[in-house]
């Protein structure tokens, strides 16, 4: 009996030497009649592991772009990038109308920065900004759909090209100032906002079209003069003078 006693009152004990002594002791030990038991750090057993990206993934992250609200700051990626969302829109009416799309996008950029739901003060609304009057007279019924706004912005260019006979500077004028303002001042009228409309207009445009490839020049051999010193000009010269002997 006395046995058993001491092995059941052995863990009280045990349980009452170890709260008086781990008080001092750090969270993660346990002291036991002198015997130190390390304890398990839970949160760090069963927090799951982060896997590491290599070189090659992190290369393959598309890139970020951050949009300033102007978009005459942007560079051609990104403007392309933006212009995505209405490629086919704009492919489609410029092929109908005849008009170069690279133009479209540079107007929807200083118009409205791609911003379908775009309102000026003027009333001019969605990509292309078109006024009421504009809108009804190319059948637009609302300006703030996509497709009726670039379809009606495209037939207002093409409307202008064919009056100024393909003058661009005239054109993104009018397109800003209106075709009577054009005409009154038989050019650019004489407006800050218009100058520099055209000033941003043209530049996107050539931004986004594409350069044209240099041509090749054939060069022609052409033999020296005769000098004070024959012999010297090569055996091009000589073979200007008797190709019979290079022949093979």
């Amino acid at each position: 009996m006395i046995l058993v006693s001491t092995v059941w009152f052995a863990p009280a004990y045990a349980e009452k030497s170890a709260t008086n002594k781990t008080s001092d002791q750090p969270r993660n030990e346990l002291n036991i009649n002198g015997l130190k038991i390390a304890m398990l750090d839970l949160k760090r057993l069963y927090q799951p592991a982060t896997s590491k990206r290599t070189k090659s993934q992190k290369s393959k992250r598309p890139p970020v772009y951050h949009y300033p609200e102007n978009c005459m700051t942007w560079n051609k990626q990104m403007i392309l990038n933006k212009s995505r969302f209405y490629d086919d829109t704009i492919n489609h009416y410029a092929r109908q109308h005849k008009v170069d799309g690279n133009l479209i996008r540079a107007v929807i950029a200083a118009e409205s920065c791609f911003k379908p739901k775009a309102l000026s003060s003027a009333g001019a609304r969605g990509l292309m900004q078109l006024i009421p009057d504009t809108a009804k007279r190319f059948g637009v019924t609302n300006s703030f759909d996509h497709k009726q706004n670039i379809r009606g912005g495209t037939q207002y260019l093409k409307f202008l090209l064919d009056r100024f006979k393909g003058d661009l500077k005239k054109v993104i004028a009018a397109y800003n100032a209106g075709e009577g303002k054009v005409d009154q001042f038989k050019g650019i009228p004489p407006y800050k906002e218009t100058r520099q409309y055209v000033k941003n207009v043209l530049k996107v445009y050539n931004m986004l079209r594409p350069k044209p490839k240099a041509k090749r020049v054939k060069h022609v051999y052409q033999p020296p003069k005769m000098g004070s010193k024959p012999g010297r000009h090569g055996w091009q010269y000589n073979r200007h003078l008797a190709p019979q002997l290079y022949k093979h």
